[in-house]
This record gives C-alpha cells, sequence and structure tokens, in this order.
C-alpha cells in the first residue's frame, strides 16, 4: 500500500519519502523538512497514534491517519492527538489526493497568515501584511492582489532565491496548472510600478538560472 500510495503521489508532481515504521518515520524527520505526512496507525513497534502524539510535541505540519479502524471514538481519539485529517481504508486515490490538496492549501495559507503580523520596511517601501498596503515615501501604490501577495513573501524571504515553480507553489497554489511563466509577468508589473512610484532602486533581482530573490539594496533587471 505504501508503495502504491508513492508512486500514485509521484504522478501528481509530488517529492516523496517512505518510512517502514514509526521510529524510521521520526529519524527521518531530523534529516529531511516536510509539507505533509500521510502516517498508518497500525506499524511495527511504534504505532501511528504513539508518533502523532511525538511529532506534535515539536511540529506543526499536516497529518492525515491511514487507519482501518472505522469507529466514531478512533477517529476522536486521532484528531485528539494531534492529526489534521483521518481516512479509512479502503479509499480511492482520488479521496487521498483531496485531502492533500485540502491540508497543504489550509497550511500554506496558515503560514502566509504567520508571516504577515509585522510590518516590513526597506528603505522607502514600506508593506503592511496587516493593511495588505505598499508605500513608497509614504505614499500608497496600488497592486493587485497577487502582485502585493508576490512582493510580500519575496521580501520576507530576503536574499532567498526562489524558482518560479517554487513560486507558483506557494502562491497560486499546487494546483495551479497553468505556466510558471505567470511570476515572469507579475514581476515585470510589480518592477514597472515601483519604478513609476520614485523608488529609485529595483528591489527584485533576477537569480540567472534560478529565479527571483528580494535584496533590499535593489539589483538587477
Amino acid at each position: 500500500m505504501r508503495n502504491l500510495i508513492r508512486i500514485y503521489l509521484m504522478k501528481e508532481g509530488f517529492e516523496v519519502k517512505e518510512a517502514s515504521s514509526g521510529y524510521e518515520a521520526l529519524s527521518m524527520m531530523k534529516q529531511y523538512s516536510f509539507d505533509l505526512i500521510l502516517l498508518d496507525v497500525m506499524m511495527p513497534g511504534m504505532d501511528g497514534w504513539q508518533v502523532c502524539k511525538t511529532i506534535r510535541e515539536t511540529e506543526t505540519i499536516p497529518i492525515i491517519l491511514l487507519t482501518a479502524r472505522t469507529e466514531t471514538k478512533d477517529k476522536v481519539l486521532g484528531l485528539g492527538i494531534g492529526a489534521d485529517d483521518y481516512l479509512t481504508k479502503p479509499f480511492e486515490p482520488e479521496e487521498l489526493l483531496a485531502r492533500v490538496y485540502s491540508l497543504l492549501r489550509r497550511s500554506m495559507i496558515n503560514q502566509l497568515n504567520k508571516l504577515q503580523e509585522t510590518m516590513i520596511e526597506h528603505q522607502n517601501l514600506r508593506i503592511s501584511p496587516e493593511a495588505r498596503e505598499i508605500y513608497i515615501h509614504d505614499v500608497s501604490i496600488d497592486f493587485t492582489p497577487k502582485e502585493f501577495d508576490l512582493l510580500l513573501y519575496l521580501a520576507q524571504n530576503i536574499k532567498r532565491s526562489f524558482s518560479r515553480e517554487e513560486l507558483v507553489e506557494r502562491l497560486w497554489g499546487y494546483e495551479y496548472s497553468g505556466d510558471a511563466r505567470v511570476v515572469d509577468t507579475h514581476i515585470k508589473n510589480i518592477r514597472e510600478k515601483l519604478q513609476r512610484s520614485g523608488l529609485g532602486y529595483n528591489p527584485i533581482q533576477t537569480v540567472w538560472g534560478v529565479g527571483y530573490k528580494f535584496a533590499a539594496q535593489g539589483g538587477e533587471e
């Protein structure tokens, strides 16, 4: 079953790692960063309940429990110890995928909300995440919602380089099926608006062969 799930998710474009036991899963979490965990309840050595409780002591990663147990008390137990969703076997791959997308989308929104808590200022550029406003020389500048989200995300991760694909996943969602070049169009519009508003420098650098990054001192086109 683990192998089938891996194949199905990889066909959908996910990077997947497998663990054959609870102990192995916890060990892998120390080595890698994950966006979501599919956790079977019945595992050798350490069951899924124990693994879920251990993960929740330090992590907020979305967890989907997979189990053959169908009783309400088992579902209540799973959700009570920190699981975000509960899927009983047997299940259709399409249902699993829908649950995965739903949790990833919710997790991404929560992450963005946490990042949007404080004002960001770089020289004459000021971004208010809470009010969703951008100021240049204390003058408010109009941006579309997606332009705002893109500039904000880059500014919150200053000097970190992002590929177009990474930005699409973070801001358009995993289910977006359009061209990743949509990022280029939005970056171009953002740069033009910043320039017209008299910022005096371009804070979004092109990282050749990679994508884009935000640099407070400005950068090249």
